[in-house]
């Protein structure tokens, strides 16, 4: 038996005939830190751990040898897997503080450790594994080289396990986080690259640009083009699904995927999902490293809250489609008892969008002023159709009648809560208001009046001046423009008039668009 003194005793580690485990040790090595004041515990410890592995792990050996240093080492080191701990160093309990310190300062409940003593009358075993978080209690004395091999076997399991569970749970943690992101996004290209933002976090790929992932979405009746990709795919938008992956060179089994909904290699994850409206979905990630089952099980649970999100997103998009469809229904129908030009509430609602997005709104104030604005005469279906089809100049009490459809139009729609029916409401109220206060119903002037009411009120007048009414023909360019130029400040908003004059080529185009 090696010693250092008589009251201190080191490992004694008898020779044993089978090696620890046998073959050379390959991948990331296990950070045991050795904490003794003696420098022949390290020594020995080294000597008989060199061919130790775990796992096809190797061991790395740090050393310690009193309580700064390990509280130096335990700050730089994130990543101890075992504490091989002495109790008497600086002090007759300094490893005993080093374990509260560990557990209740460092908080690290992760760590595996092993107190080691040769002197055990100042730490009595009973009394130490009661009142501390240790796993496991050796005397020097006793510690054998297998007895040493079994003890970091069974630590470093329970180590490996342990970091297992967490990073479960913090993958778990990241997908809830994940998936509420994602489902905040309202269009399948903000959704699809959201999605991989997240996917590469949950997976821990650092380097997203340099890793081929992709995802992909087809209506029915439509091939699947990627609409968000990484690597490969990168620059590769709108690109169909088959042309990105011939189905010779692509390494997947599309058998399996289109049977099964997904499909796992070494590396490579493609996930299939088909929306209830028949929107189909294709989630492909070819990873930096092989997967582990943690690695699958996190990927099939965020695919398939993805897939949730999905069809979340369609069905919300398949409302708004619906909206739409109503809204001009609806629209065309009061157009046509009115005897408007053909496709006017189609026009005035390509007009408001058109300026709303050239007045610098938001996408979604101009989307939402897009479908409200087609609903903005709904309140002609109050008027008199002698009024509405009265070919000549209204007399001053058919023009009040006239113009209560603004207030008709408000009534309707301003009851429902719904945004597309509030924006839609202040539209008709409100595009017959002139920005010098002449207008009605309210006389509001200026900015008191709405944007999406002065909007309004430019898209209408253009739409029925460049188009035959039944008491007048459509106007020229000319005398439009000379009209809205002499109108500035006056009936309409001058930033407006300005914007349209710019861009009056815009406004023709979808004049031919909807033609009528």
């Amino acid at each position: 038996m090696l010693t250092m003194d008589e009251t201190d005793p080191v490992v004694e580690f008898i020779e044993e005939d089978e090696p620890l485990i046998p073959g050379p040790p390959q991948g990331r090595p296990w950070n045991i830190l050795v904490v003794d004041d003696e420098e022949g515990v390290h020594e020995i410890t080294r000597i008989t751990l060199k061919d130790f592995s775990f796992k096809g792990s190797p061991l790395k050996l740090l050393s310690a040898y009193n309580s700064d240093q390990v509280r130096e080492i335990m700050a730089r080191e994130t990543d101890i897997a075992l504490i091989l701990l002495d109790v008497v160093m600086e002090s007759d309990d300094s490893g005993l503080q080093l374990v509260e310190y560990i557990r209740d300062e460092l908080n690290n409940r992760t760590v595996r450790i092993v107190l080691r003593t040769g002197q055990p009358g100042k730490a009595p075993e009973q009394d130490v594994i009661t009142r501390y978080d240790i796993n496991e209690y050796k005397v020097k004395t006793d510690l054998t080289a297998q007895k040493l091999f079994t003890s970091i076997t069974a630590c470093l399991r329970t180590y490996e396990s342990l970091r297992d569970i967490e990073r479960n749970q913090a993958g778990m943690a990241r997908i809830i986080k994940a998936s509420a992101r994602v489902f905040q996004q309202q269009t399948f290209n903000d959704f699809g690259h959201c999605v991989l933002e997240e996917l590469h976090g949950i997976m821990g790929i650092e380097d997203p640009e340099s890793v081929d992932a992709g995802y992909f979405v087809g209506m029915p009746s439509d091939r699947p083009l990627l609409i968000a990709g990484t690597g490969r795919f990168l620059d590769q938008a709108g690109t169909p699904m088959d042309t990105c992956f011939p189905r010779d060179t692509a390494g997947i089994d599309f058998e399996q995927l289109e049977r099964f909904g997904e499909f796992f290699s070494d590396r490579a994850y493609a996930g299939m999902f088909t929306s209830k409206e028949g929107v189909k979905s294709l989630l492909y990630l070819n990873a930096p490293h092989p997967f582990s089952e943690m690695d699958r099980n996190l990927l099939r649970i965020y695919a398939h809250n993805i897939s949730v999100g999905f069809d979340n997103i369609s069905l919300a998009r398949e409302i708004i489609n619906t909206q739409k469809e109503v809204i001009l229904t609806l629209g065309e129908v009061v157009e046509t008892r009115s005897q408007e030009t053909a496709h006017h509430v189609s026009r005035v609602a390509e007009f408001c969008y058109l300026l709303a997005r050239k007045y610098g709104l938001p996408d979604e104030e101009a989307d939402l002023l897009r479908l409200a604005s087609p609903m903005h005469d709904v309140g002609k279906i109050g008027v008199p159709e002698a009024i509405l089809h009265k070919p000549g100049r209204l007399t001053p009490d058919e023009f009040e009648v006239m113009k209560q459809h603004s207030k008709i139009g408000y009534e309707i729609l301003r009851k429902s809560n719904r945004s597309i029916m509030q924006a839609a409401s202040i539209v008709a109220l409100q595009h017959h208001e002139k920005w010098d206060g002449s207008g009605y119903p309210g006389g509001l002037a200026g900015e008191d009046i709405h944007i999406f009411g002065r909007i309004g009120a430019v898209a209408d007048v253009y739409d029925a001046l460049s188009h035959k009414r039944c008491y007048k023909d459509a106007w020229s360019r000319r005398e439009i423009t000379d009209y809205f130029t002499e109108s500035s400040g006056g009936h309409f908003d001058p930033r407006l008039v300005e914007i349209f004059l710019e861009n009056i080529g815009e406004f023709e185009a979808i004049n031919l668009r909807f033609p009528g």
